[in-house]
């Protein structure tokens, strides 16, 4: 229970901060460069306060991930675009069209089947290699990462960082998923830990240049998609499974949550920056 009210509340801190960190990111000049650009990002109260529900909604990540399959917890984070879309109407005024409702209910849906499928399923041994190999996969999205963002700016390689930043995000649950707390001394030698630090950072900064060149719409959904399914195959892979008898159940489940949220996503993220904009001149 523990863990799945943990789940829920990072997915509404996700969803908080998908809003907060928009509407920053849409309001810096067009021409400004990629050092004044982060410069003015770290002195948006607006974007500061999304990277602090992305930290709150990490460590409320973190607490389910000691506990619950990766896949499950992968999903409850999708759904915080639903947390999304209801903010857009709330704050944004947006209206909700008969397909973000249809989104809304098979992202709920499959978030139940989730929740009746799996298992506590707490990490206690983990795969030889596991941490090196997700060290080493970091350090790779990092060079990859490097170079398409050294590109023109264009909506291709804007895509091409929010894929990148879903990869940084799934390195970061799967190494909160097995990182090894029973001997704190050698805690900072595990290269989990790393790992995931290193998948974290370049996941929150690929988003933000991600941002500044494609959609948000787009953006959201490369970068959850990612996220969900490169995490739930990882956690495949160092031994997450669903109740006996259940599997079909939590694969059904599983692809109602990431349709539900794709679903959403066009509508969950502020697409109009003149909208945010007026609600921001107003506060």
């Amino acid at each position: 229970m523990l863990g799945l009210l943990a789940v829920a509340g990072a997915a509404l801190c996700s969803g908080a901060a998908v809003v907060l960190q928009a509407v920053a990111v849409r309001r810096l000049p067009r021409d400004a460069g990629l050092g004044a650009g982060l410069g003015r990002l770290l002195a948006s109260p607006a974007y500061l306060a999304g990277l602090a529900l992305v930290a709150l909604g990490f460590g409320l990540s973190f607490v389910a991930l000691r506990s619950l399959p990766l896949f499950l917890v992968q999903a409850g984070r999708a759904s915080g675009l639903a947390v999304a879309a209801v903010l857009a109407v709330v704050v944004l005024g947006a209206r909700a069209t008969a397909r973000d409702a249809w989104g809304l209910a098979a992202l709920g849906l499959g978030l139940v089947g989730l929740a009746l499928s799996v298992a506590a399923a707490p990490v206690t041994t983990t795969p030889a290699g596991v941490g090196v190999g997700l060290l080493a996969a970091a350090a790779a999205l990092a060079v990859v990462a490097w170079r398409v963002a050294a590109r023109p700016p264009s909506v291709r390689t804007g895509l091409a960082l929010a894929v990148a930043a879903g990869c940084g995000y799934a390195l970061l649950a799967l190494a909160a998923h097995v990182v090894d707390l029973s001997r704190p001394v050698r805690l900072l030698l595990d290269p989990a830990l790393w790992a995931g630090g290193l998948g974290g950072v370049l996941a929150l900064a690929l988003t933000a240049l991600a941002l500044r060149r494609a959609p948000v719409v787009a953006v959201t959904a490369a970068t959850v998609a990612t996220e969900t399914c490169v995490g739930a195959v990882l956690g495949v892979l160092v031994g997450d499974r669903a109740l006996p008898g259940r599997g079909l159940l939590a694969a059904a489940a599983f692809a109602l949550v990431l349709t539900g949220a794709l679903t959403v996503a066009r509508f969950g993220a502020p697409e109009s920056l003149a909208q945010a904009e007026q609600v921001s001149a107003r506060d």
